[in-house]
């Protein structure tokens, strides 16, 4: 993945696929922040992961929203929660039914999900700042 300065405060990143998106400053239009990407990252990798079992029981025409929220902490500059909330209609089942959905959903999301089990374990980064190649 490589993100590429196109303007001042904006990058564009090419997932190699074809796909782009733009990353530019909290409030900039047109552009997802960092953080909102993190968010973004947990949302998608959360309902992707519990699609499935939602999908055996709703069909596979279901809806489904999935919201992240964040807490920064600004003295730290630090995300200290994401809260992710997956909503679905579940009306049709019964609440014994609709309880092991649930169950079994959030078991899927806890293994399957590669965003939501790194961000719990801790991640290693690294950063290193070179002179381009001519």
């Amino acid at each position: 993945m490589t993100a590429e300065r196109t303007a001042p405060w904006t990058l564009t990143v090419d997932n190699g696929r074809g796909a782009t998106l733009q990353i530019g400053l909290s409030g900039a239009p047109d552009s997802f922040s960092p953080v909102e990407l993190l968010q973004a990252a947990l949302a998608g990798c959360a309902a992707l992961s519990g699609e499935a079992q939602l999908a055996h029981r709703l069909g596979e025409d279901f809806e489904l929203s999935s919201t992240v929220e964040a807490v920064h902490n600004p003295e730290t500059n630090l995300i200290e929660v994401l809260s992710n909330r997956i909503v679905a209609d579940l009306s049709e089942l019964d609440p014994e039914k609709r309880e092991k959905l649930i169950a079994s959903t959030q078991r899927s999301i806890g293994k399957l999900c590669t965003v939501k089990r790194s961000l719990a374990e801790g991640i290693t980064t690294t950063t290193e700042v070179g002179q381009q190649e001519a």
